[in-house]
């Protein structure tokens, strides 16, 4: 564990410090090498001049003045030609214009106008494109190239010329292309990954892969959003709906939070999760919030989003060192994953703040890449560990079942062993049955002779007596000590429930309870079957049975309770 937050610590701490390098690489923004002058006109309400008036109007220098809301604004912009080394160029601007309408006067005949910014509908504008605040220009004859600007604030109430783009038609066409290949790539691993997590989440109803698949699918709407592919495919001719997709990213962050509280599922960080919700809980509220403000202050709204972005940067960072040694593995990889994304967003407003070009943009969106790369990588180590959860659960249950299964063979050895030894006991029943029966018929024979006067009276009626005291006692003792060996506990429990039961009703339930029937016992003790049932009926009024209650269920069950 201490190695990989050796390893993690130093790879992120070297983006971090690639970010600025790569943010001010090329030292403070300046405006294009090309541009001359900027020069303005105060606000007016009035949209339209005409060639003759715009050449003739008394244009100013512009020095960051403040531009009022909802008013149209002309600038003249002249470039030095030397510089332009191309025929066509867009004019970019790295901020939010409602409109943006540049006029070029050709010639006494000819003059072009094209039309752009967030505002217009993508079918009113002059080209497509994800740079929505752009203009077409074309190079002019002479020294210089002159166009006309007229402009309506959309965001922010001065317009920043420092983060003016000119970009040659040719580059714009191959920076686009390279930018739809790289967005459809993303797209694509951004439509796996919530494939992928949204079948999770129905599969095992974690709320762990949900709130992981909404991060990512609200997050990723930025991008689409930034990159005009919403606009384009979702809604052409609504700009205003379309801008409202800027606070996707904010909206996704509590999310993460979200999360990141699922991934906490181990008992000993119960209140670092109570915490996180709650705090998930209140941004979520905040961003509501934030969108509600953008709909009368869109301006106000982004500089709120910004702040609350960089708070939740810094609650990032602060749970990222108060739990990276205390976790395990897939959450120290979640954990890493946020820091990279939180590096990135920091990048991105320090990007807006000074001014940088728009492609800085790409910072922001590799380190939420290489963040959600991280959740999945965790997320599969979370879903190997659940499986492998689930396996061992299941071995187990078999385990058990084995054991249950061992468990009834060994009882339904030990009822077939019992089963033997009553059979056992039944023959020496009938053995000893037969024995009485025999010394009866001797008896009987004895009686007979002892009338007779050879015979020695005293002799013959000792030599009987000795007969009947062995018939009763001897077998039957041994009859009864092979029973209490198989069930040891019988009587006892039966004189326990029953005490008022004789010797014979005790003997009685003994060969119940080895399931003889009546004709059975009848066949042991020497008696008629109908005495028997006679015995069996008095023995049920005795133990105060039912009509329903079965006398053999009754007796088997005595010994196990």
């Amino acid at each position: 564990m201490d190695l990989f937050y050796n390893h993690m610590t130093k790879i992120i701490f070297i983006f971090l410090f690639v970010l600025p390098v790569k943010l001010f690489a090329g030292g403070q923004p300046n405006y294009p090498e090309s541009l001359i002058s900027i020069q303005y006109l105060p606000g007016d309400k009035i949209q339209d001049f005409s060639e003759a008036e715009m050449t003739n109007k008394m244009f100013t220098a512009y020095k960051n003045e403040t531009l009022s809301p909802n008013v149209y604004y002309w600038f003249r912009l002249t470039f030095d030609n030397q510089k332009l080394n191309k025929d066509s160029y867009f004019i970019h601007f790295n901020d939010f214009f409602a409109e943006i309408q540049l006029v070029q006067v050709l010639s006494e005949s000819k003059t072009l106008k094209y039309l752009g910014g967030s505002y217009i509908p993508l079918s009113n504008r002059s080209f497509e494109g994800f740079f929505k605040d752009k203009v077409l220009m074309t190079k002019t004859r002479g020294t210089q190239t002159t166009v006309y600007l007229r402009v309506k604030r959309a965001g922010f109430d001065t317009l920043s010329f420092p983060s003016m783009n000119i970009i040659s038609l040719e580059d714009y066409q191959h920076f686009k292309t390279k930018t739809d290949i790289v967005q459809s790539f993303f797209t694509g691993v951004i439509a796996i990954l919530c494939l992928f997590n949204l079948v999770l989440f129905l599969l095992t109803r974690e709320k762990l892969y949900l709130s992981y698949f909404i991060y990512i699918a609200i997050a990723s709407l930025y991008f689409f959003f930034y990159y005009g592919y919403i606009e384009l495919f979702w809604f052409p001719q609504h700009p205003l709906v379309n801008k409202m997709f800027f606070f996707s990213i904010l909206l996704a962050q509590p999310f993460y939070f979200f999360f990141l509280h699922y991934a906490l599922n181990e008992e000993n960080f119960r209140d670092y999760r109570k915490l996180i919700f709650r705090y998930a809980s209140v941004i979520l509220s905040l961003s509501v919030v934030v969108i509600i403000i953008s709909l009368f202050r869109y301006s106000v709204a982004i500089h709120i989003g910004d702040v609350l972005s960089v708070v939740n940067g810094i609650a990032i960072v602060l749970i990222f060192f108060l739990l990276i040694r205390k976790v395990p593995l897939t959450v120290k990889i979640i954990l890493s994953g946020s820091l990279f994304l939180a590096a990135g967003g920091g990048a991105a407003i320090i990007a807006n703040l000074f001014y940088i070009s728009v492609e800085h943009i790409y910072i922001y969106q590799v380190g939420f890449y290489i963040e959600i790369l991280l959740f999945a990588i965790a997320i599969n180590f979370t879903h190997n560990n659940e499986r492998l959860i689930r396996i061992k659960r299941q071995l187990d249950i078999t385990q058990l079942k084995n054991e249950k299964l061992e468990k009834e063979r060994e009882l339904e050895g030990l009822s077939k062993a019992i089963d033997k030894k009553n059979r056992d006991l039944t023959y020496k029943a009938i053995v000893i049955s037969q024995k009485e029966s025999m010394q009866k018929t001797i008896l009987k024979q004895l009686s007979k002779l002892k009338d007779q006067e050879k015979i020695q009276k005293s002799q013959l009626l000792e030599l009987m007596s000795n007969l009947k005291s062995n018939t009763n006692n001897n077998h039957w003792n041994e009859f009864e000590s092979h029973f209490t060996t198989v069930h040891p506990h019988f009587y006892s429990a039966l004189n326990k429930k029953y005490q008022n039961l004789t010797a014979s009703e005790n003997k009685l339930c003994a060969f119940i309870k080895m399931k003889l029937s009546s004709k059975e016992i009848a066949l042991i003790t020497g008696k008629s079957q109908q005495s028997v049932d006679v015995a069996r009926s008095r023995l049920r009024k005795k133990m105060g049975l039912a009509n329903h209650e079965n006398l053999y269920t009754v007796i088997s069950e005595i010994e196990i309770q």
